[in-house]
């Protein structure tokens, strides 16, 4: 058709509106492509990597050896392995975990290099060997032995290699873990054993196939110190869990910035429309269908929709082995290959058209669905008031003030359309400084300020000798939600008079430590109040227990506290026994004795180490939300130009200055902006608050919901800047406006 050959002039007319509505297709297809990529990649290749090196299904210590394992395999019908570790410091602050290699279960994956083949040998994992410079050849000193390193491996139950159970993140330079062949492991004459189970009946639920085999353990005078599940061990549960939330911002985030694209184009084009309704009649009276006018204008979304979903397709899929990199930082998975899905590419390419083709048709329909005599009559709502403006007394308002109300009110659609782009800029903003706030608040509140000693020492096994000078012992042990296998969280016997240990309630007072208190996430996860009874499941055996709530602790942690006697006799362990020690210094235990130590140090160290690509995720995050409010109010403003050109045009004949029209028309919007950020902020709270209630199963602790005020002033700011931006790149077009256009605009 011959009106065709005008796309290219109109989008080359408003080539800013149309790019930017561009730039938003091709983020949103971009991140789609590249996060459903990601994650799948990332979830495939942890499946394989289980599937291929045995993954366990559980782990376990004991308080005696277990022999004659190959009949118990038999017996329980699973496999069944012993493995063994010890802790060696290579330098102050750098821990190297020495695991023996196994052949059935945690099968090591070499990566790089060759695997163990004599004596001496020793296999690392490659972050921490990148993170201490050290190479394949290079030999290190354990003990009074040398070993050189053949090559780099990776432990399927340590896709997240963290020290303890309890740290937040992988810190590679100061933790590494470490294969030896069994030969060179007994030599040390030292180290812990524990136990690695696989089960043969995968239909079977792993609690029942747990629970039998436990108890055939228990028949045999075996008791369980420590009973870990794959699926609640931080170690992959972490990992599984970044996993798939990258997969739920690849879906979430590129489907709300089409549907704003959508909206948006649909406006733009409609309006377009509403100005051409007198060309369109006449087409119509000139023997043009009106399938061809819809298809006319239908072209306009397409081609910005091709162009977008190509670019943002194409980038996504380049950018793909770039994001598996940055995720392999923390986990560590064997790269086997990468899959890029034909389907998750042609979805791509497909949404943005399917969003904005039906958006647009829609508006096209309506403003095109009337006859040509009635089209002919041009615009006939263009100057009619709403009800909103209505409601609003202007009369008495300064004109100055009255013209920016009227034109913001004047529109509903264009100015919801626009206090929603300022509303998503803000919660994208906004959530990059909450995970930095919140992150804050747990490194200061729960580590730092509560935190009364500076070693944690836990044993392998029970201890019932008198404490060191210097010192306060407890009891630990994991425990699970009645009915809920996939969170785990500790329960801790303290000293009722304990000089180290201080928890607060949610008012700021010291809560006595003679009675059970549970944490805040546990109160809101159970539903209770104090005086109430809960029943929790212990892990190792999955014996229930009940225990009435004394008070209740402000602190973030899953964590219960109770006396050290009254634990000791409610789980039924000796009396006077303990499993850990808390510390201001470092303590002489006999070199006879299994166990960890961590100091606040330590963690606070590890912390601050993985804030580091926090902070660079919250200014992409900014960033990210900067560049789409601004686009958003940069149609917006162009869109109120374009509306206004007769306006401005009289506005120079009378002798306005470009200052004084600049404030008229650019600054209409302020409020809108102001208004869609202070909605924001509550809006922001609400969805934190459901997403860490969605993290909470993968998380050793539940995130505050908070912000730092200065933050808020931060993205005030933010938001503003990019609005003066807009307001900028659109004086250009104020300042084209010739006082003829008011003449033309009358003759037409």
């Amino acid at each position: 058709m011959v009106i065709n050959k005008r796309i290219r002039r109109v989008l080359l007319e408003n080539k800013a509106q149309y790019i930017g509505s561009i730039l938003l297709i091709i983020f949103s297809c971009f991140l789609f492509t590249n996060l459903v990529l990601v994650s799948n990649n990332l979830i495939q290749l942890m499946n394989e990597y289980a599937n291929d090196y045995v993954q366990e299904d559980a782990s376990f210590t004991t308080d005696k050896s277990i022999n004659n394992l190959d009949t118990l395999s038999l017996t329980s019908d699973l496999v069944i392995e012993e493995g063994k570790t010890f802790d060696y410091s290579l330098s102050e602050g750098i821990t190297l975990r020495i695991f023996t290699e196994n052949d059935k279960i945690n099968i090591p994956a070499v990566t790089q290099g060759k695997n163990l083949n004599s004596s001496g040998d020793i296999l690392l994992n490659p972050t921490f060997a990148a993170a201490q410079g050290i190479k394949i050849g290079d030999v290190l000193t354990i003990g009074d032995k040398q070993f050189t390193v053949t090559g780099f491996m990776m432990l399927p139950n340590y896709i997240v290699p963290l020290k303890s159970e309890t740290d937040l993140l992988y810190s590679p330079q100061s933790f590494g873990i470490a294969v030896i062949s069994r030969e060179d492991f007994a030599a040390f004459r030292k180290g812990s054993n524990f136990y690695a189970v696989k089960f043969n009946h995968k239909e079977d639920s792993a609690r029942s196939q747990s629970k039998e085999f436990l108890g055939l353990l228990k028949s045999r005078g075996i008791d369980i110190l420590q009973w870990t599940d794959i699926g609640v061990n931080v170690r992959v549960s972490g990992a599984a869990a970044k996993f798939n939330s990258a997969s739920l911002m690849g879906r979430a985030m590129p489907i709300t910035v089409l549907l704003l694209t959508a909206v948006l184009l649909s406006n733009v084009i409609g309006r377009m429309i509403k100005r051409e309704s007198v060309i369109a009649g006449a087409l119509y009276a000139l023997g043009y269908k009106r399938k061809e006018l819809y298809l006319h204008y239908l072209k306009f979304p397409l081609v910005i929709a091709g162009i977008g979903g190509i670019l943002g397709t194409i980038l996504g899929i380049f950018t793909v082995r770039s994001l598996l990199s940055v995720y392999f930082e923390f986990c560590e998975i064997p790269m086997t290959g990468i899959e890029y899905s034909l389907a998750v590419i042609i979805l791509s390419f497909i949404f943005p058209i399917i969003f904005l083709g039906i958006s647009v048709f829609l508006v096209i329909h309506k403003e095109l669905g009337q006859s040509p005599a009635e089209l002919m009559k041009g615009d006939r709502e263009k100057n009619k008031v709403n009800f909103l403006e209505r409601r609003f007394k202007l009369e008495k308002l300064k004109f100055t003030v009255k013209f920016k109300f009227r034109e913001q009110l004047r529109s509903l659609s264009r100015l919801i359309l626009l206090l929603t782009g300022c509303i998503t800029a803000t919660l994208l903003l906004l959530f990059g400084f909450f995970l930095k706030s919140g992150m804050n608040y747990f490194l200061t509140t729960e580590v730092k300020n509560s935190q009364n000693y500076q070693y944690e020492y836990v044993f392998e096994n029970l201890r019932t000798e008198p404490a060191p000078a210097g010192s306060e012992p407890f009891a630990v042990s994991k425990f699970m939600f009645q009915g809920d296998d996939n969170k785990v969280f500790h329960v801790a016997g303290v000293l009722p008079d304990s000089k180290i240990m201080t928890v607060l309630d949610e008012s700021g007072k010291k809560l006595r430590m003679d009675q059970v208190i549970i944490t805040k996430p546990i109160a809101d996860r159970l539903k209770v109040k104090r005086g109430d009874t809960i029943t929790i499941v212990r892990k190792s055996d999955y014996q229930e227990f009940t225990l009435r709530v004394g008070g209740i602790a402000s602190s973030y942690n899953m964590t219960i506290s109770m006396p050290l006697s009254e634990y000791n006799e409610k789980f039924g362990m000796p009396e006077g026994s303990y499993n850990g020690l808390f510390g201001n210094k470092p303590l002489d235990i006999p070199k006879n004795e299994e166990y960890t130590v961590l100091s606040i140090e330590d963690k606070i160290a590890a912390i601050q180490s993985g804030m580091v690509p926090l902070k660079a995720t919250v200014f992409f995050i900014s960033a990210v939300a900067f560049i789409i409010g601004m686009i958003i109010i940069y149609i917006v403003t162009s869109v109120i130009i374009e509306e206004n050109k007769s306006t401005i045009s009289l506005m120079k004949i009378f002798g306005y200055r470009k200052r004084e029209i600049n404030s008229l028309i650019l600054n209409s919007s302020t409020i809108v902006v102001i208004m869609g950020y202070i909605i924001g902020i509550p809006l922001s709270f609400a969805i934190m608050g459901g997403l860490m209630k969605a993290l909470e199963n993968s998380a050793p602790f539940a995130m505050p919901v908070t912000i730092e005020p200065i933050y808020i002033g931060v993205g005030f700011i933010v938001v503003m800047f990019s609005y003066e931006i807009s307001k900028w790149l659109c004086k250009k077009k104020v300042n084209a406006i010739s006082m003829s256009d008011a003449l033309k605009a009358g003759a037409e």
